[in-house]
């Protein structure tokens, strides 16, 4: 049995205090220096985009809008802020200083993930410091522990809890663990009230921070037993007391994980076995060993995988079954070497164990505070094998691990470069196909998303997100509808222009389009799969909004609001559907509701305005539209539809600056077009008039409006034969066109009645 180890002062040790490595300028400057190096790391992170998770829990999470709320974050959804208060707060004091902008985020990440190297730090030294350890390590107690804290900060692993925002989970509980060590460790030192009390404080917020806090006070305990008592009984008789009181913050962790209701459905058995889970993290382990000492094929998403492959499955259990054995034969006959094996295996525990996590089997972060214990042994390892040069071989090696650092956080630079990334070391990843396959569509690529959605159907084929996505795909492809971040824009397209054809508006031939039908027969497919997924049935109502089917998309994007009616887009798709098929009020209501949601969005404002204007509001539609251009003055849509709702309150010259405007910046905009020249026609400029609808016939399928208005036009300018021309070309388009009639008839008589013009 080891013979327990006597704690004392600190001050009281001759040597590591009297080592110019301890004195406290160096200290300090070690810490500005830890700092600068990960400056040079993460300095190309401040602007990586919000990913995967992110939009949930900061774009869409209302309760870190306020302070108030913050402490009590979503329940029963299953995103990364649910039952995790510490962390929902950090991220409302982000949301105060600086709203959704991505620096504060990232800067915020930066500071506790060197927090957490600073606590690393003081836990090593003064572990180096204290009694069982001083003689061998003592008089370089603080150099082996800057590059501990250094390679761990630097290494690679780190980066998904860094770079990737809500991953701050990690990073902020890998804080509060480190933390509450640090001042165990100086509660054993110097007995008083202060540092036990922080102690408990620190292990109390970790408990709100991240699950993984569980194991925190096993590991004081048995860092005590290793390093200060010497025994667990001699440990338990000095600070019983305190680590009960430890013992009494998983009462917090367990009031938490069952308000989080098992986290929707992203923990439990309702999608893999605990059996299959197990089996599966014995080669996860083994997986994340060999980045930890090898850290050059990172992998951003794993995907849900099962591993099934009996080889893989075999060798990945022997290898972590010999390791546990032998950390338990240490922890007996070695107990401090016996520590790093146990740092390493209780904290990964619970993910890492019977409990599944069933979106994400297997995660890159989980490493975060387990790999202290590999990086601290190598540390001892190159100091007791190279004492002469182990500085240098450590500052070499930092050097190396900050460039790969830096290197890999350039594959976050966008969505579509980490998704690349993803799937190119893991071609079967479902999730990253289709991930990958949703930005390439988002950024228009359409048959590279297609390629990726059905890539993933291949390997999931009931994967009810790629049917989704990819039935989006083909309807986009066929329709070549525009979809912006609210995915459907086109009430203004839609609406009943000033003296405008109905079909100036391109309508698509949806009807035995096999394509189109493959792709709505995928969205109904994802529908039933997961018939309360607001997801599905948004992007559903969406499609058939876009096949100019709104009585049906209405019926789709109500169950959609009436799932969340805190999603801004739903109500503004539900608005622009309901207008699609003349339900005016119940549309402004929608629109009203998206509004409050998001005040100052000007697509919202521009389409709610163009709906007043067709409801006979023009002031209140004037009002609509000139807000939403001083939130984006270079919308060409806004433009036109204000020129038409000044139009209607005779403020003809104001509209005629608008609609050149928006032919200014789209010079595509039919409606536009058609608009100014009636305006332009109003005001006596025919010649300018004549331009417009001419331009017009030249991108647009000729109708009798159009060409009956073009004949007026032309016989206003004394141009009587092209005059004619284009009333008969009128009529041959609609014989009943009564206008086109009555112009032509006009015109023919007046050239007969007057032969030499």
């Amino acid at each position: 049995m080891p013979v327990p180890v006597t704690s004392q002062d600190p001050s009281q040790h001759t040597g590591p205090k009297d080592s110019i490595w301890n004195r406290r300028w160096i200290i300090l400057l070690g810490g500005a220096l830890l700092a600068g190096c990960l400056f040079a790391a993460y300095h190309n992170t401040f602007a990586v985009p919000y990913l995967l998770d992110d939009a949930d829990s900061i774009e869409k999470n209302k309760t870190i809008r306020s302070l108030a709320t913050a402490f009590f974050p979503p329940t029963n959804s299953g995103i990364t802020v649910s039952g995790r208060p510490l962390l929902n707060l950090s991220l409302a004091i982000n949301y105060r200083l600086g709203g959704t902008g991505l620096f504060g985020y990232h800067l915020g990440n930066l500071l506790i993930h060197f927090a957490a190297a600073l606590s690393l730090f003081g836990v090593i030294r003064r572990t180096l410091q204290l009694p069982a350890m001083a003689a061998r390590y003592g008089k370089h107690a603080t150099l082996l522990a800057w590059f501990s804290a250094a390679l761990w900060a630097l290494h690679p692993l780190q980066t998904e809890s860094v770079t990737y925002i809500i991953q701050r989970a990690e990073s902020l509980v890998g804080l509060c663990y480190l933390f509450t060590l640090y001042a165990f460790i100086r509660a054993v030192e110097k007995p008083s009230r202060l540092w036990p009390t922080i102690t408990i404080i620190a292990c109390l917020l970790g408990m709100a921070a991240k699950e993984v806090m569980a194991t925190a006070p096993l590991i004081l305990l048995l860092y005590d037993r290793t390093f200060v008592s010497g025994t667990f009984a001699e440990s338990w008789q000095r600070r019983g007391p305190l680590y009960l009181a430890l013992a009494a913050t998983w009462g917090v962790l367990l009031a938490l994980v069952i308000s989080s209701g098992g986290r929707g459905t992203s923990v439990g058995y309702s999608a893999v076995s605990w059996l299959d889970y197990l089996l599966t993290q014995g080669p996860g382990i083994t997986t994340y060993l060999a980045h930890s000492f090898f850290p050059a094929n990172l992998i951003f998403d794993y995907g849900a995988v099962v591993e099934m492959r009996p080889l893989v499955l075999a060798g990945g259990i022997l290898t972590v079954a010999t390791l546990l054995a032998v950390t338990v034969i240490l922890l007996v006959k070695k107990p401090k070497a016996g520590f790093f094996g146990a740092w390493f295996f209780l904290i990964l525990a619970p993910t890492s164990s019977i409990i599944p996590v069933a979106t994400q089997t297997l995660a890159d972060h989980r490493m975060y505070v387990p790999l202290a214990a590999l990086v601290v042994g190598l540390v001892l390892l190159i100091h007791q094998t190279s004492k002469r040069y182990y500085w240098s071989l450590l500052a070499l090696l930092a050097a190396v691990l900050g460039i790969v650092t830096f290197q890999r956080n350039a594959s976050y630079r966008s969505n579509i470069s980490i998704w690349e990334d993803t799937v190119q070391k893991v071609p079967d990843n479902a999730r990253a196909l289709n991930n990958l396959g949703s930005y390439y569509l988002a950024g228009n690529r359409i048959d590279e998303a297609i390629i990726r959605f059905s890539e993933a159907l291949k390997f999931v084929p009931n994967y009810p997100f790629a049917n989704c996505n990819l039935g989006r795909a083909l309807i986009y492809k066929e329709t070549e509808t525009s979809e912006s971040s609210h995915a459907i824009n086109d009430l203004a397209d839609g609406i009943r222009f000033r003296h405008t054809p109905t079909t100036v508006a391109n309508e698509y031939g949806a009807a035995g389009n096999k394509k189109i039908e493959e792709g709505l027969a995928l969205l109904e497919k994802a529908v039933r799969a997961e018939p309360t997924n607001s997801f599905f049935l948004a992007h559903y109502g969406n499609a058939l909004l876009s096949l100019k089917q709104p009585e049906a998309a209405v019926a789709q994007l109500e169950k959609a609001v009436a799932l969340e009616p805190g999603n801004h887009d739903m109500q503004y798709n539900l608005a622009n559907a309901l207008a699609r098929i003349d339900q005016n009020e119940r549309a402004a209501v929608h629109f009203q509701i998206a509004l409050r949601l998001k005040p100052d969005d000007a697509e919202t404002l521009t389409n709610y305005g163009a709906l007043l204007r067709r409801m006979n509001r023009i002031s209140e539609a004037i009002d609509r539209l000139e807000n939403a251009l001083r939130l984006n003055p270079n919308s060409a849509r806004t433009h036109s539809n204000l020129g038409v709702a000044l139009l209607e309150a005779e403020r003809t010259d104001e509209a005629i600056a608008h609609l050149k405007e928006a032919l200014r910046l789209d010079s595509n905009i039919a409606q536009a077009r058609y608009n100014l020249s009636n305006a332009l026609a109003e005001t006596g400029h025919t010649e300018e008039a004549i331009t417009h609808l001419e331009a017009l016939l030249k991108k647009e399928p000729p109708t009798a409006e159009l060409l009956s208005n073009l004949g007026v036009l032309y016989a206003r300018a004394g141009r009587l034969d092209e005059a004619l021309v284009q009333t008969k070309r009128a009529l041959e388009i609609d014989p009943s066109y009564r206008a086109a009639q009555e112009n032509f008839d006009k015109i023919s008589a007046y050239i007969r009645n007057h032969p030499n013009g």
